[in-house]
């Protein structure tokens, strides 16, 4: 699996459990930062490979429970649809984790610098969380009711270890500055907003689009999906696509809440929790790569990107991110 151009004999035992010829094209795709995703392709048929750095088999299976519920129900784009084994399972397990083949899904990614690129974002974000109000918690991969900081690490301890492996001590105090500020944004947020199953990793690496038209061809990954703050789903939108930091960013906040119709979605409670849950994403998100920092799966310069992307959300939310919630519920009236 060190080469996909020339696949191993690893990866090609693995795609014959399905199948697959020995001779197919196997390539590492631009999809997915938190596990191996591989296309492959074989004459006029092409499929993606996952191979799950973070689930077990038992959570994958939950997942193709909730792909198994939205392949039902009437999406105007596709999701993962997991290709069966010959004994009628979907996953395999691996020493590097349990992998899934799925059938290909055309499209690109979308260019979110536009308005309109960002409405049909914002809508189709909407479309997934109707899609998701019913399904059950036991068929999602995550439980994340107890929040992004229900497990947060003794953070003086992390802050040590990241700069002894050479994090430099600016960073190491937003990481300070990050948790006490996310913790106390979490207090005012927990246990107060609506829950229900949510995708939650909706970037612009999980979206494509027709390069032609640029309407939603499909969603992908939803390895982070669970049941959680139904809001997040919007939040984590905006914070992935750019919509919610950086000069004009009002105007592309409102392109996403216009296009799925988000200020009229949630409520008043929700609209106004937007900005500390954008703030708690962002701690929540770095807190994950410093996690799998650890664990060898992640580079001390992801940790740093995280942390950069944390010290320019606590500097947003301090400055303009109050407005947030007015924005969006303000948009498309």
């Amino acid at each position: 699996m060190d080469d996909p151009k020339q696949p191993t004999e690893p990866v090609t035992k693995l795609l014959a459990r399905w199948d697959i010829p020995a001779g197919a094209a196997v390539t590492l795709t631009g999809y997915g930062t938190n596990n191996r995703t591989l296309g492959v392709t074989t004459g006029d048929r092409r499929w993606s490979l996952r191979i799950s750095q973070n689930l077990t088999s038992a959570q994958v299976q939950a997942e193709h429970r909730l792909l198994a519920q939205l392949a039902q129900a009437g999406l105007p784009f596709a999701v993962p649809s997991p290709v069966p084994l010959p004994d009628g399972s979907t996953v395999a397990d691996t020493p590097g984790g349990p992998a899934t083949l799925c059938e290909w899904i055309p499209g690109v990614q979308p260019d979110l610098s536009q308005e309109v690129a960002l409405e049909r974002f914002g809508r189709a974000a909407a479309e997934l969380s109707s899609a998701l109000t019913d399904v059950a918690p036991q068929d999602t991969p995550n439980d994340w009711r107890g929040g992004p900081l229900q497990a947060l690490p003794h953070v003086a301890a992390l802050a040590r270890d990241l700069t002894a492996a050479g994090l430099d001590a600016g960073r190491a105090g937003v990481l300070r500055d990050g948790a006490d500020r996310a913790v106390a944004a979490w207090e005012g947020i927990a246990g107060r907003l609506p829950t229900q199953v949510v995708h939650a990793d909706l970037a612009a690496s999980n979206v494509l689009v027709s390069q032609d038209t640029g309407a939603v061809t499909g969603v992908l990954d939803f390895e982070m999906a669970g049941y959680w703050i139904r809001a997040i789903e919007l939040t984590v939108a905006l914070a992935l696509s750019g919509a919610a930091h950086g000069p004009g960013w009002p105007r592309r906040a409102a392109a996403v809440a216009r296009g799925g119709g988000w200020g009229e979605r949630l409520t008043a409670a929700e609209l106004a929790a937007l900005p500390d849950l954008i703030l708690v994403r962002a701690m929540g998100s770095m807190l994950w790569r410093a996690d799998r920092w650890r664990r060898g799966q992640s580079s001390l310069a992801e940790v740093a990107n995280r942390l950069d992307v944390l010290a320019e959300t606590l500097h947003w939310r301090t400055a303009e991110g109050g407005e947030l919630g007015h924005i969006v519920a303000a948009a498309g009236r």
